[in-house]
């Protein structure tokens, strides 16, 4: 399985226009993608996280080249300002 992690501050004069942002990108997700979770930050309500889990590489790939995945990016750098951006392994899987 893997993930794509996403965080950042955003303003509180932006924040609501950054969270109805995330509300149309979280029905555009395509269905690699197992799950995902959008969150603030509970002791820095600037801070946002969104977390997406794939179980192929190639799904996580396709999705970071993505229109989806732009506007989620646009949404952190034109709103707030983008901190942290990474992708991984989360765990890995054998099914014999």
């Amino acid at each position: 399985m893997y993930f794509l992690q996403l965080s950042g501050t955003i303003p509180e004069n932006k924040q609501t226009e950054f969270e109805q942002t995330f509300q149309f990108v979280r029905s555009k997700l395509p269905e690699g993608c197992s799950g995902c979770i959008f969150s603030r930050d509970v002791d820095d309500f600037h801070n946002y996280h969104f977390i997406s889990y794939w179980n192929k590489l190639d799904n996580l790939e396709s999705f970071a080249h993505s229109v989806t995945s732009q506007m989620i990016l646009g949404a952190f750098k034109t709103l707030g300002q983008l901190k942290e951006n990474k992708s991984g392994l989360l765990i890995e899987i054998n099914t014999r």
